[in-house]
């Protein structure tokens, strides 16, 4: 699995990346994800041009064999915009394992 990073309007620091990564690494548990095909794509955009307080932009995109995963999510920080996210794509992951058993 390879995770690749995207920002726009910000600097990931290399403790984000970290944090990120791991978030990532967690969802290795689904045996899809441990295919070396396997590529995520991390998103980060900063906008002011919300209304809300939430000004963070965090949308991953993981490619696994045979399907294409995608969440997206609006918080105040990186770090809980990646913990809404992992729980979106765990979700998706479940899904589809329980559709190709």
């Amino acid at each position: 699995m390879k995770v690749n990073f995207h920002q726009k309007n910000l600097h990931l620091s290399d403790a984000q990346k970290d944090y990120i990564s791991e978030k990532i690494e967690m969802l290795k548990k689904y045996r899809i994800m441990e295919d070396p095909s396997v590529v995520v794509k991390v998103d980060v955009e900063y906008s002011e041009n919300t209304s809300s307080n939430e000004k963070i932009l965090v949308v991953a995109t993981v490619n696994i064999p045979g399907a294409v995963l995608r969440a997206e999510e609006s918080a105040l920080t990186v770090e809980a915009g990646i913990d809404l996210i992992e729980e979106k794509l765990r979700h998706q992951l479940e899904k589809h394992k329980t559709a190709h058993e």
